[in-house]
């Protein structure tokens, strides 16, 4: 005689599937992201909306993402998770993350943590000319 497995019997075994699937999943724990915002101001003055931030380690970006507040900025940087290596991310606290507005790098640099940290940037630029027309004639002559 076939055995028959009771209702709630099975539901309690697919509902330990899908908990067992779901935690197999996700690994990466998003309160080890770091948060960094602040102030951004480029040559003194607030940064503009719209400005493409960029954050690298080791002189590869980890992540982009664009102001959406003048003066303002807020970018996070994921931890490194094995299981996703096409992600990228921080590996310790160690790390440094250079942030680029722009392709500028700004200052400072940032030593990543898990959650946020409010860190106010600046980018400056060295060589503010203006190339009127009468200051690139100039410019041929000396």
């Amino acid at each position: 005689m076939p055995s028959i497995m009771p209702k709630n019997v099975a539901g309690c075994l697919l509902l330990v599937c899908l908990v067992l699937f779901m935690t197999g999943v996700s690994f990466s724990n998003p309160a080890d992201d770091c948060t960094v915002y602040g102030s951004l101001q480029i040559n003194g003055q607030d940064a503009s909306i719209g400005r493409t931030l960029e954050a690298y380690i080791d002189g590869e970006k980890i992540v982009s993402d664009e102001t959406t507040q003048s003066g303002q900025y807020s970018l996070t940087i994921p931890r490194y998770d094995p299981s996703d290596p096409d992600q990228k991310g921080y590996n310790s606290e160690t790390d440094i993350v250079v942030i680029k507005v722009d392709g500028r790098e700004a200052e400072p640099t940032i030593n990543p943590s898990p959650g946020s940290m409010k860190v106010n940037l600046e980018v400056k630029t060295s060589l503010n000319v203006k190339l009127t027309t009468w200051g690139k004639i100039k410019a041929l002559f000396k």
